[in-house]
Formats: C-alpha cells, structure tokens, sequence
C-alpha cells in the first residue's frame, strides 16, 4: 500500500473520531436546566436554539460552498476551532447574552463541519475506488457514530454528576471540546474535482438547478431534509421539560438521553439493511408516522409509556436522517456535494428559526398537553404534503 492510499484510509477512522468528539456533548442532557439555572425562561431557551439556528442558515451555504472551493479539510480544521472557543465560553457564561455568544460560536463550528466531512468521507471512498455499497454505507457510519457518542455523553453526563455539580459537567465539556480540532489536523483532503473559484453565481445556479430543477425524487429529498426533519427535533428541547414534570431527577437524565440516542444509532446504522428487506418506501413510511405517534403518547402513558413515546422519535430521526442523505449525496456530483449537504441544513435551520421559538412560547402559554398536541397534527400534515408525495415518486421511479 502507498503512502497516499495508507493516508486516504487513515482519513476514515480520524473523520469517525472527529466526528465522535464533536458529537460528545455531556452538557446536553442538562441543557435546559443549565440555562434556566443562568435565569432563561423556555422560550428565551426555544429563542437561544432559533439564534443557533440563523447563524447556521446564514452561513451554511457560504461555507459548504467554501469547503467545495478551498477544501474539506481546511474547512474542518476552522470549524474544530471554533467549537473549542465556544465550549469554553461555557466557562463565563451567565445570562441570554454571554449564552448567545456560545451558541453562535459553535453554530459557525457546525457550518463549517456539517457538509465537510461527510463530504470528505464520501469522497475518500470514491478515491479508494470502493464499491457503491461501501460509499453509501459511509452515511450511515458517521451518523451512528456521532450517535452512539450523544448516547455516551449522555451516559457520562450521569455519572458525573454523581459526583459534580453542573459546573464540573461543563468543565468537562470544555475539554472534551477540544479534541476534534486534534483529528482535523491529521486529515488529507482526497483528490476530487473543485469547483471554479470563477463565476460564484453561476456555480451557485447551476446547484440550485440540480437540487430543485432536477429529478422530482431528488427534489422531494431535499425538501424532506429541510422540513420533516423539524419533526424530531422539536421532541428534543420538550424531553427534558417532560422528565421534569415526571418528577424523575437530573441524574437520570443523562442515562435516558443516552438510551434514546443509542436507539438512534442501531436504527441509522440498520437502515440500509431494513431497506433492503422492505423497501425505501416502506422505511420512509416508519420514520414520516413515528413521531406524530411519539407526540400523542409522550405525556399520556405515565413515565414507562413516555419513555416509549420517546423511543419513536429517536427510531425516526435514525432511520430518516441516513436514507434522507444517503439519497442526496448518491445524486449530486462531487465537486458541490459539501454544499448540497449544506444548503439541505441551511433549509432545517432556517425553518426553526421561525418556528421555534412560537413552540417554546406555546409551552410558556398553554403548557406541554397543548404543545404536543399541536406538533402531532404539524407531524402528519409534513407526512401527507411531503413524506407520501416522496413515497409516490420512489415507487414511480422503481416502477420505470
């Protein structure tokens, strides 16, 4: 084996862990109480994660389309600073502002790193000369990898405050934060083709043309990623406010979040093989119903039956998050694969930003029966309009 060949396969492992550590957030479980504790009602919470959202939905597109111009590692390497800066901002945080400041750092960390690397992993493959198979599988590999490390975090968060109080969590957090920069830093861009540096415009026009003037399978692909994928992230700001009402202690918080993302993990991660048994249509068919099951059982079933509920989401967001980009990336080139990637999370954040804080202010206004309620009719609306079309069209597809 060369030197370059043992350096491109080198490039799978150090973007897994790369991957793994900025996943590794031992701070989320407790999120919602940590920044109570600095005195933030949910809506100026629900208002922080819209924040997070604008900064991504404002530079998600400008940097995918960096990362495509200068190179994915680059890219990463940027982004891995910028989430070391902005977990230790953590350290002084007190208040919305000096909390806005750490979200919008680690938005621009996300920014730059969301398209990057699995774009980089894609096409490490492709210049391996993998099979169709192996390539896709890189998809659901990332994705259950930066899952299976939530779900540890998750874990961690436990045991720690066994021990330690909020502050010690976030003090490991602002270790740990650091480490995917380590692992940037050995990475080897893969030879692909670039896009011009010349004519941005027309670049831009000419992915905007494949995305939406495309195939209407690839057309409905990208909607779904934008729009149903708000299903299951709403659930993940209302979990902790559920666990609280229940009255079960901070504690466990980290065992159950840990739980429910190690679910989502084996779903990603079994997605592909479920496909194969039963179908693309039928896998979209569970991940577009699940959560508007999840938020009609979340708060009627007792504790047992909430954490089932619960289940349901996080079943979902695995099973749809790797068919969903696993269908985008098989159908755009490699030279605009990082932006297409992006402007996919640039469409999600953005629609948060509108949409998040009026839940958080339905939870402050009506309380969580009335919340859930309405996420579960905006769940199956988001089914019918967009999820069955899509579903129609694969069949149509396969039909031809």
């Amino acid at each position: 084996m060369g030197r370059d060949a043992a350096l491109l396969k080198a490039n799978v492992s150090r973007t897994l862990w790369l991957g793994f550590f900025r996943a590794f957030l031992v701070i989320m479980p407790v999120a919602v109480p940590f920044f109570q504790s600095k005195g933030l009602s949910m809506q100026e919470v629900f208002t922080l994660q819209a924040l997070f959202a604008f900064v991504v939905m404002i530079t998600e597109a400008p940097s995918g389309y960096l990362a495509d111009l200068i190179g994915r590692r680059r890219c990463l390497i940027l982004g891995t600073a910028f989430a070391g800066v902005g977990h230790s901002l953590l350290l002084v945080a007190d208040g919305f502002w000096t909390l806005a400041l750490f979200e919008t750092a680690l938005a621009l960390s996300f920014s730059l790193t969301s398209g990057a690397d699995l774009a980089l992993l894609y096409d490490t493959e492709l210049a391996r000369g993998s099979s169709d198979r192996r390539q896709r599988q890189v998809v659901g590999k990332l994705y259950a990898v930066r899952t299976l490390s939530e779900a540890a975090a998750g874990v961690a968060c436990s045991l720690l405050l066994l021990w330690v109080t909020l502050g010690g969590v976030v003090a490991a957090q602002v270790m740990v934060g650091w480490l995917p920069l380590l692992f940037a830093l050995r990475l080897r861009e893969p030879p692909v083709a670039r896009l011009s540096a010349e004519g941005h415009l027309a670049n831009m026009a000419r992915i905007a043309r494949h995305l939406l003037g495309g195939t209407l399978v690839l057309r409905l692909v990208f909607l779904a990623l934008c729009i149903w994928s708000l299903t299951t992230f709403y659930a993940v700001w209302l979990l902790p406010k559920l666990w609280e009402q229940q009255s079960l202690g901070l504690a466990h918080f980290g065992y159950l979040w840990g739980g429910l993302c190690a679910l989502s993990a084996v779903a990603g991660r079994w997605t592909h093989h479920l496909e194969e048994r039963i179908g693309p249509t039928g896998v979209l068919a569970i991940m577009g119903l699940l959560p508007a099951l999840g938020y009609l059982g979340l708060d009627r079933f007792g504790v047992v039956g909430g954490l089932l509920a619960a289940s349901t989401f996080f079943i979902a967001r695995g099973l749809g998050t790797v068919i969903l980009t696993d269908a985008l990336n098989s159908r755009v080139p490699s030279e605009f694969r990082a932006t297409a990637n992006s402007l996919a999370s640039f469409g999600f954040r953005g629609l948060f930003v509108a949409t998040g804080p009026p839940v958080g202010l339905a939870f402050d206004l009506w309380g969580l029966g009335t919340t859930l309620l309405m996420l579960a009719v905006l769940s199956l609306g988001i089914f019918a309009g967009l999820i069955l079309p899509l579903i129609i069209a694969v069949r149509g597809l396969a039909a031809d």
